[in-house]
This record gives structure tokens, sequence and C-alpha cells, in this order.
């Protein structure tokens, strides 16, 4: 957030996200081996494209350090459940949370790819306005809603 901003983040958790593709698409393409045949055209990323982003980088732990990864790919779209379905028809690998595509995941209709370089997990909050004199209804809502949504990622 900007430091002027009005806005403030309580956050709920970490998520753990993780890289994967179909069965199909791996059978088709290969299973990649180095986080590099995500840029150099060997595989097919599939992106979400969110407000402002200028092109997709996806943050990886390499050998104890974040590096971003400029990928490139056939679909970017701005919904998280079209980007799920992409991958289970087998167009390519997507970056995902975990708890979005645990079911997937242990149903095998996604594997996991590259897990010796993870992608960096992402924080999870809620986003409000910050008022001296917050109304009761709206911090109980989001004391509410931390504790249920941070329950319900540790169950996946």
């Amino acid at each position: 957030l900007p430091e002027d901003s009005a806005l403030r983040v309580r956050k709920i958790a970490d998520c753990t996200r993780l890289l994967c593709a179909s069965p199909a698409y791996l059978a088709a393409k290969g299973t990649p081996k180095y986080p590099e045949e995500l840029t150099d055209g060997t595989h097919a990323c599939l992106n979400l494209r969110y407000p402002g982003a200028p092109e997709f980088q996806w943050p990886l732990e390499v050998d104890g350090a974040v590096k971003r990864f400029a990928v490139t790919g056939p679909f970017e779209t701005d919904d998280g459940d079209v980007l799920t379905n992409w991958a289970l028809d087998g167009h390519g690998i997507v970056l995902k949370p975990y708890f979005e595509i645990a079911e997937h995941l242990a149903s095998g209709t996604l594997v996991p790819v590259l897990t010796h370089v993870p992608p960096v997990p992402v924080q999870l909050g809620i986003l409000y306005t910050h008022r001296r004199h917050q109304d009761p209804k709206t911090r109980l809502f989001i004391d509410h809603m931390a504790a249920h949504v941070a329950a319900q990622l540790s169950d996946t």
C-alpha cells in the first residue's frame, strides 16, 4: 500500500503456492527440470492478469534466494477459476495457491512441477479503511473473517 493510503491490511496467513500442470500436458510437453524452461519457450505458462501488471513474473526460491522469472504463455485471464480450468484442460503450467488446487492435487488431475524451486508464498489479508473510531460491526466482521479464513487455510 502507498504510505499515504487510508487503507490498512490485516494479515491472515501466508499462502503456499505451487507450480503445477495436468498429466496430459506433462505427457505431451515433458516435465520441466529447470526453472529456465519456463522462460525459454519450452513450456506454456498460464498467467493471471491483474491491474497494472506490465509482465508476468513468477518469483521462485532458487538456492535460498528469490529469483524472478519473466514467463510468457498462450493464455492470460483475470479469473483464477478460468486459469485452473485451463491447466486441467492441458494448456500449460500454472502458478496457484495451494488451497485453490488441493483437491486437484489429491485426485491427480494436477501434478506439482519444479518442487525444488518453490514459488514464494503470498500474504493473504483483509483490506479495510483505517479510521480512528471504527464501527464495532466492522471490527467484528474483520475478526470473524480473519479467524474463519485462517482456520480454512490450516485445514488444507
